[in-house]
């Protein structure tokens, strides 16, 4: 997400280069085929960034990025969100499991995963598929088990009752959230993730939370009235927040 400084840096034609694919080292390069829906999250991303409600947020960094070695873009962060919630609304769709009680999501995965290790139980006692394992290159924005593989050359063919095994594991290891969002909207989910990434990179990368500038590019972004007060609420939820104490804006 993070480029080579150029020479008389703007920070908005900075963020469309990132997100046209005119710089090398975009996700959206074409050298890297892009599929169709990361153009379009990036369209949408590149609409936000040019309205005029973010300008002060745009000259904010701008400023910031006079005295870094490699510039703070924006819009790979927002294309992150936006792509991630995406995701995790299709994935949701294909498993209507996750639309109930969490008691009755935490039952399905480990009847699930007793199966799983009686099916394991079986195999072993014949012959029984070998599954050739890699790696793969791509990462899967929201995904509920652990991804199951292995790195080392000498296991890169299993039998498919240990790859049984590992995946009652990780079902086993599923945690189960108390929230539904199934019963979000995905602009009220799109609302809340981008309210706590973006603090959290601006505190990271900037050394300050700019709350107000956060509920501004929210609102921008998913058109719901939001203000500083809701992303600092969202803030504080964060892992570890009760131990640092951040800025205010």
């Amino acid at each position: 997400m993070l480029i080579p400084k150029a020479n008389a840096f703007r920070q908005l034609a900075a963020e469309k280069d990132w997100l046209s694919g005119n710089n090398p080292r975009s996700m959206l390069a074409p050298a890297r085929h892009p599929p169709r829906e990361w153009t379009d999250i990036a369209k949408q991303v590149e609409q936000v960034l040019a309205e005029r409600e973010l300008a002060d947020v745009l000259r904010v960094l701008e400023k910031h990025n006079k005295n870094r070695a490699t510039p703070f873009l924006l819009g790979p962060h927002l294309f992150h969100v936006v792509r991630a919630v995406t995701a995790r609304k299709t994935t949701l769709a294909k498993m209507p499991i996750l639309g109930g009680r969490p008691q009755e999501v935490r039952s399905h995965y480990q009847d699930a995963a007793y199966k799983a290790k009686a099916l394991a139980r079986l195999l072993r006692k014949g012959p029984q598929p070998l599954v050739a394992v890699g790696t793969p290159e791509a990462t899967i924005p929201f995904q509920p088990c652990r991804m199951i593989g292995r790195t080392d050359l000498g296991n890169a063919i299993v039998p498919l009752d240990q790859l049984l095994d590992d995946a009652a594991a990780s079902l086993l290891e599923v945690r189960i959230s108390g929230t539904r969002w199934h019963r979000k909207t995905a602009k009220e989910q799109l609302r809340y993730y981008t309210s706590r990434f973006l603090a959290t990179k601006f505190r990271q990368q900037l050394n300050h939370p700019y709350h107000s500038h956060v509920a501004t590019i929210v609102m921008v972004l998913t058109g719901i009235d939001t203000d500083e007060d809701y992303v600092k609420k969202i803030d504080k939820r964060r892992p570890g927040a009760a131990a640092v104490k951040g800025h205010n804006s």
